[in-house]
């Protein structure tokens, strides 16, 4: 009889453990169901010049998602990574591109940031000048109409040789008038306009 109850015993434990470990499996499975991919405004800032490209992939889970996913992917397309924030035409995103050594060495990104006070007009346009400073680009164009959309190192990692493009618009939606400066070692090289009155 004694014999019995403990048989009945292992047998009840045994039963026991495997239910506390099939729940536990239970809890982890949905812990990483709930771990959905996101690309955002934030992801994007956190990634830094010269993040080596093993660990970029990990920042952004790289292939955590596929491709039309409607959650948004990243992809790596051999020389940078290419995130959506979901499957949408004009879906905001970001683009990372590193060199041969594996390092980021430039970003960019459409929509991800907007204009804080969108106003740049044709007038504030004109006066800026191939030469110029960014101190100058500021004194004639309101910085709250523009983000900086695209910044590189392509010495990276020397800074030499920086170059930004910020994007600045008079209104707001999705095809708004707009201009575009490029600058390289803080001084205006190119723009182009759209549009602006």
């Amino acid at each position: 009889m004694a014999v019995l109850r403990r048989a009945a015993a292992w047998a009840m434990a045994a039963v026991a453990g495997v239910t506390v470990l099939g729940t536990a499996s239970s809890a982890q499975a949905g812990a990483r169901a709930e771990e959905k991919f996101s690309f955002t405004a934030e992801k994007f800032s956190a990634v830094q010049f010269g993040t080596d490209k093993a660990d970029l992939f990990r920042m952004l889970g790289v292939g955590q998602t596929r491709p039309g996913s409607a959650e948004g992917w990243c992809e790596d397309d051999g020389d940078s990574v290419l995130c959506m924030t979901k499957s949408d035409d004009y879906a905001p995103y970001g683009r990372f591109s590193y060199n041969a050594a594996g390092k980021v060495w430039r970003k960019h990104h459409e929509l991800l940031f907007k204009p804080k006070a969108p106003s740049i007009s044709l007038a504030q346009y004109n006066q800026v000048r191939r030469g110029m400073t960014e101190a100058q680009l500021w004194a004639a164009v309101p910085k709250d109409s523009c983000v900086l959309q695209d910044e590189e190192y392509p010495n990276w990692p020397a800074t030499t040789g920086r170059t930004v493009m910020y994007w600045c618009t008079s209104a707001t939606g999705l095809f708004p008038p707009n201009a575009r400066f490029y600058l390289t070692d803080g001084k205006v090289t190119q723009k182009y306009e759209y549009k602006l009155a």
